[in-house]
């Protein structure tokens, strides 16, 4: 269903210093909505999928590709704290036992790193995906048990100074989590067909099922726009590429097709001008970030991102946030893209 937009058409003013201030008004929210980005945007880069082979890429408005940290095992979700600090879901393979175990690193803006929370997990193996911060400074984030038959997940909570409880538990495997206007927590349960809501206080409730998805489609990267709609990326399990959809849900639960076509969407992030960016993250091809204008025509913003095997292009992405700039990194040209067989969907 393609996406629609609705004006009502109101009665005319009569009064004339009313509608020029209803006219000011309008100006005024028009200019707030054509508002040009003005942060940089972050992806975590998969690499060679290997321990230190991973990466989080920086971009300017206009594009301009830089490395910020680089040497870093499986990032994933990516976020920034008040203060500026980025933090970054890693996860390191044990090459003597094979199990993985994470650690949530905290990079200043100067680029300096140090380890935020080494995380103790569901089980002796688990990998960590999806990371967001609340107004409160509060890290949550989603771990996938990998010894579980369905990789159930865990939500963890960790206080500003690194304490670690549970939150919240899924029963399926888990990329993506965002924050409403209200503070209420998203999961998405790629597993289960399901989109789960968690008020601050951890009750769950189902916000979407999966009777909103096809029978071989899950969700996987979440994301909030202004208006309070919810973005969905949808991956299809086993799937050729160049089948998945962006789908939104409005406030009411309504459900629309944003986009399709895409291959292997994950990591959402809206700028404030209201673009949507998506990060896409094939097996066996090189990633792609697209951005999405609000009226659904989209754009490459940047290509080749990764290598060509094993999920190792772009997984999440997120927007700085705060008011100082981080200072640039030299840019770094982008690989040359190759042409993309289509894969089976990543972990």
């Amino acid at each position: 269903m393609k996406l629609s937009t609705k004006i009502k058409t109101t009665t005319r003013l009569r009064l004339i210093p009313f509608a020029l201030a209803s006219f000011a008004l309008v100006a005024a929210a028009q200019a707030i909505i054509s508002e040009p980005a003005t942060v940089d945007l972050f992806a975590s880069i998969n690499g060679t999928t290997q321990n230190g082979g991973g990466s989080i890429l920086e971009f300017t408005p206009p594009g301009v590709q830089s490395t910020f940290a680089s040497t870093l095992d499986r990032p994933r979700g990516v976020a920034f704290d008040t203060a500026g600090n980025l933090f970054v879901a890693t996860t390191t393979l044990d090459l003597n036992s094979g199990n993985f175990s994470g650690a949530i690193l905290k990079i200043a803006p100067d680029g300096t790193q140090t380890t935020f929370a080494n995380v103790s997990g569901p089980s002796a193996s688990f990998f960590l995906e999806d990371l967001k911060i609340d107004d409160s400074d509060n890290v949550f984030l989603i771990v996938n048990d990998e010894t579980d038959p369905n990789e159930a997940s865990v939500i963890y909570q960790f206080a500003p100074d690194g304490t670690q409880s549970t939150f919240g538990n899924l029963p399926g495997q888990s990329y993506g989590l965002a924050f409403d206007s209200g503070g209420n927590l998203y999961a998405a349960d790629f597993g289960d067909q399901t989109i789960y809501m968690f008020t601050p206080g951890g009750t769950r409730t189902i916000f979407a099922g999966p009777s909103a998805f096809d029978p071989d489609q899950g969700p996987a990267g979440l994301a909030f726009d202004r208006f309070g709609n919810l973005f969905v990326s949808t991956e299809i399990v086993g799937s050729p590429g160049g089948g998945d959809t962006i789908l939104m849900f409005a406030p009411d639960g309504t459900e629309s097709t944003f986009a399709s076509g895409l291959d292997e969407p994950r990591g959402l992030a809206f700028d404030s001008a209201g673009n949507l960016f998506v990060a896409e993250v094939p097996v066996t091809t090189t990633g792609d970030i697209l951005k999405f204008a609000p009226d659904g025509t989209h754009t490459v913003f940047a290509s080749g991102l990764g290598r060509t095997e094993g999920n190792g292009g772009p997984e999440f992405l997120t927007f700085q946030q705060n008011a100082a700039p981080i200072p640039r990194r030299h840019p770094t040209p982008p690989p040359h893209p190759t042409p993309p067989p289509h894969p089976t969907p990543p972990r």
